[in-house]
């Protein structure tokens, strides 16, 4: 392994008390048999009670590469060894520590059961599979009888036996769902989603939901000129407790959680998402329309902080969740060591990982922070960064983390605080202009935020969107899905007013407190190469063949084709619809199922909304004259484009 030290006193360490409650901090190819290796860490908790990008076992590791496409195995030093090379960017993967592993082939459409085969990487294959679509979170039951996964294109949990993987139940929650995890009892499931601010508890011998956990806080925050006593004013930020329980906080300054890629089950059923938290209706300048920068508001309010969420394991009603900023960014993966009582966070959108002291007791105790790209590690060529998106614990003292854009694993030891940074575990898929712009796009950076504090993937993670509305100016807009929209949909911006993506990309920038004309334009054009390459969300299945057919029909004869144009559905053109803004460009509308709430504003919150009464409020179209069963099917067809 390439050596790298880092000295004790170069991590952070900041140890603090934390008030509960408060968020501050005070059939498969011949011979594909294989064989099967003991897995799991003397102190992994529940091992298989979530997955993730990376599993420990007596050979060394097992390590979805989603630069790479593969699945791979490596030795206790981090050295690849064999690899299942896969169509498209994975899930994740699971065990049950007793030789049972599944990956999650999400570009596939399928669930796999893989052999993880010897030291020597002989025998890892596939040994079956079945169909499922797009599935990314993956967690098996504590008996390891049943698998769980989540659909990311039918907005479902599923369950299969995790021998035959026949299907058990499916039931459908709410749009981008991914990280999954099972209570210690195998009797109930949390679910976390992109896009919605709470956590859905299923109960796993129903199939069917129990109740949702909010995460978002019911408080919300104020700016207030103050006078200095001096001739001069200030601004203070206060936090605004509701009046009670029933009280609804006003929208501006209101904040809210979203991105809940990690879930997992700590000691006593603890269960802890990492997520974000946004304020994005906090303005600093209001009056400056397309100048104006974006959510937050006094320095004191950043419009992004990412926490951990500490919550009752069955979701019980009353039980309100503690909260912990925690100073990394993107919290994407999570590792427990239940001897200790000791959480380990990766950050995706910068290089630190975390440690939680006594977890379980939800006193959220943070012992330190450490960071891979310092001094202690020198940057590989093409300046390429970590970007965290895997831990596991070896049993041994060490903390292992994979880095999806160097595609290799580091071991921390969390005793004395060195690391070694493996070799590169393989070569990546995409090209070295694209890699560059996914890594930009993900990255905390000051050169394209203010501080850093916002990245693209704040509000668009995975190149999608976060369901939030942002106050601009006059004017409260929707972040939209860019995967798949950006190609020939220019002009860009909701007011059509941005040319082309790389001008889009300056003006972003720009509001996002960030410096432009520092950066590089070989990074522009990598950001734009990477946006370009993206496919679109997978559409959510037809569930009635007929009714998409009599809803494109209606699509047709409303005329919604006339600005909804082509295989894009745009017409690269901007309309007067009586709104806060002059005009208003014609969106895409791929990928629809997946991007609520809708219209620029966001004021409908499902497509039936759209089609009931928003679009005539907003002079978009006017279906006073549909029947509910033309309304039923024209929604049924936006769903699946």
């Amino acid at each position: 392994m390439g050596a790298g030290a880092l000295a004790l006193s170069a991590w952070t360490l900041t140890a603090r008390a934390i008030e509960p409650g408060t968020g501050a901090a005070t059939p498969s190819p011949a011979g594909a048999e294989g064989s099967e290796a003991k897995l799991g860490s003397p102190t992994s908790a529940s091992v298989g009670n979530h997955g993730g990008t990376i599993v420990a076992d007596a050979h060394g590791f097992l390590v979805v590469d989603r630069g790479s496409h593969s699945l791979i195995r490596t030795d206790r030093e981090g050295k690849a060894l064999a690899a299942l090379t896969l169509e498209g960017a994975p899930g994740e993967i699971v065990h049950d520590g007793a030789g049972k592993l599944f990956l999650a082939d999400r570009h596939g459409d399928r669930i796999v059961r893989v052999a993880p085969g010897d030291a020597s990487g002989a025998g890892l294959a596939e040994q079956s599979s079945v169909e499922l679509r797009e599935p990314h979170g993956l967690a098996l039951t504590p008996d390891g009888e049943t698998l769980l996964a989540t659909s990311v294109a039918e907005h479902e949990l599923v369950a299969l036996d995790a021998e035959t993987l026949e299907l058990r139940w499916r039931l459908e929650l709410m749009p981008e769902p991914r990280g999954v995890a099972v209570a210690s009892s195998g009797e109930v499931a949390a679910v976390g989603f992109l896009t919605t601010g709470s956590v859905a508890f299923v109960d796993l011998v129903r199939g069917e939901l129990m109740t949702w956990q909010a995460l978002d806080p019911r408080d919300h925050v104020r700016l207030v000129e103050k006078d200095d006593g001096w001739g001069d004013t200030f601004t203070v930020a206060r936090i605004e407790e509701a009046r009670s329980r029933f009280a609804v906080p006003v929208e501006t300054g209101r904040r809210y959680s979203r991105g809940a890629f990690a879930l997992a089950y700590l000691s006593d059923d603890v269960l802890v998402a990492a997520n974000q938290l946004a304020t994005p209706q906090l303005r600093r300048v209001p009056a400056r329309d397309r100048n104006d920068t974006y959510g937050g508001g006094d320095q004191s309010i950043r419009p992004m902080v990412h926490r951990l969420s500490m919550m009752a394991g069955d979701g019980a009603l009353g039980a309100r969740p503690n909260h912990l900023e925690i100073p990394v960014h993107q919290p994407h993966a999570m590792a427990y060591d239940a001897k200790e009582d000791v959480l380990y966070v990766a950050g995706y959108g910068d290089e630190r990982i975390l440690a939680v002291r006594a977890p379980s007791s939800g006193l959220l105790d943070l012992a330190w922070v450490a960071e891979l790209d310092g001094n202690g590690m020198k940057r590989a060529k093409a300046q390429k960064t970590c970007g965290a998106d895997g831990l596991v614990l070896d049993g041994e003292g060490g903390l292992w983390v994979h880095c999806e854009f160097r595609r290799n694993l580091v071991r921390v030891d969390v005793e004395d605080g060195s690391f070694e940074a493996g070799p590169e575990l393989a070569e990546a898929k995409r090209s070295e202009l694209v890699e560059r712009g996914a890594d930009l796009f993900r990255r905390s950076n000051p050169l394209t935020s203010d501080a850093g504090t916002l990245a693209c993937s704040n509000c668009h993670p995975e190149a999608r969107a976060d369901g939030l509305t942002w106050r601009l100016g006059k004017s409260t807009l929707q972040a939209p899905v860019l995967a798949g929209r950006v190609t020939q949909t220019e002009p860009f911006k909701w007011d059509g007013q941005d040319p082309d993506l790389d001008a889009s990309l300056h003006h972003t920038m720009f509001r996002l407190g960030g410096t432009p004309d520092e950066v590089k334009q070989a990074d522009f054009d990598a950001l734009v190469a990477y946006l370009e390459s993206l496919p679109a969300p997978k559409p959510k299945s037809a569930k009635d063949p007929e009714a998409v057919e009599r809803g494109r029909q209606v699509f047709e004869a409303e005329a919604c084709n006339a600005c909804h144009a082509g295989d894009r559905f745009v017409d690269h053109s901007q309309h007067d619809l009586e709104t806060s803004m002059a005009v208003v460009d014609t969106p895409s509308l791929l990928g629809l199922s997946h991007s609520s709430p809708y219209y620029h504003d966001g004021s409908a919150k499902d497509l039936h909304t759209l089609v009931t009464d928003r679009g005539t409020i907003h002079e978009m179209a006017d279906f006073s004259g549909l029947s509910p069963a033309e309304r039923d099917d024209l929604v049924a067809y936006l769903e699946v484009l």
